[in-house]
């Protein structure tokens, strides 16, 4: 099953982009984020989003010259998800990982058919720069204690791919619900972490007080489990969100404390 799953993914990876078109098509930013936004949702995204690139999310010695990146999230399978560490959701993962490049070689080649360069990117190995920045500048969520981006609606099961390209664009907003207050006071994936990689408290991280997970702590056990059970622990986060929604909306001020504890 996973060996498939990586056979599917490799052969996504190999499938050329559309050549590029000799004759440029001008759009407005508006035309075009609409173009690119019902062709994400045609090829299958379940999240679609853009930003303008910054310098600090691309790793050291690599260069990324264009202005924008089109960032496209892919929601697990809650059914094969909810098995893992067992290799049925290591298959989950590498067949959403293929999705994810399959979206965004479609978008790059509507770009390049238009005339324009665009370079897709997709996990686990994102080319040039990380993913979980933009993915939160764009909207996708809020960063969770356990080091993962907290959507509204897929919690952390989902995989991220993304477009380079200098078209004109418009940058979405970033999306504030309430994730990072909740994982202040939540212990659900420090508790249940078997290699206790995840810190209960926020780290300085490049001069910023963030969430942050401990790689190698995690990593060997990450490596050697062929994943990690707990990193789908959005479902119990939900869980206690819901209790908590619940509560406000029958007039109670429930413990976030007493929620992630149910």
């Amino acid at each position: 099953m996973l060996a498939s799953a990586r056979a599917q993914r490799q052969a996504i990876l190999d499938t050329p982009l559309a050549p590029l078109a000799q004759q440029t098509v001008a759009l407005q930013d508006w035309e075009w984020v609409a173009k690119l936004q019902q062709a994400a949702t045609e090829l299958g995204a379940d999240l679609f989003g853009i930003t303008p690139m910054r310098e600090e999310w691309i790793f050291e010695g690599h260069t990324v010259t264009q202005r924008w990146i089109i960032m496209i999230g892919v929601a697990h399978s809650f059914d094969a998800m909810k098995t893992a560490p067992a290799s049925y959701a290591a298959a989950e993962v590498v067949r959403q990982y293929g999705r994810g490049s399959r979206i965004a070689k479609g978008i790059a080649s509507l770009i390049r058919e238009h005339g324009h360069e665009a370079q897709p990117h997709g996990g686990p190995m994102a080319g040039p720069m990380v993913l979980i920045p933009p993915a939160l500048a764009c909207g996708f969520g809020e960063l969770g204690k356990h080091g993962s981006i907290i959507n509204r609606q897929f919690g952390s099961s989902f995989r991220l791919a993304c477009v380079l390209t200098d078209i004109p664009l418009v940058a979405d907003r970033s999306d504030t619900f309430g994730a990072d207050d909740f994982c202040v006071n939540c212990r659900v994936c420090v508790d249940a972490c078997p290699p206790d990689a995840i810190f209960a408290s926020k780290q300085l991280v490049r001069g910023a007080q963030k969430w942050y997970v401990d790689f190698d702590k995690c990593l060997p056990y990450f490596n050697e489990a062929m994943g990690c059970g707990i990193w789908c622990c959005h479902v119990s986060m939900e869980q206690a969100w819901r209790r908590i929604e619940s509560g406000r909306k029958d007039g109670g001020t429930p413990s976030i404390e007493a929620s992630c504890r149910k």
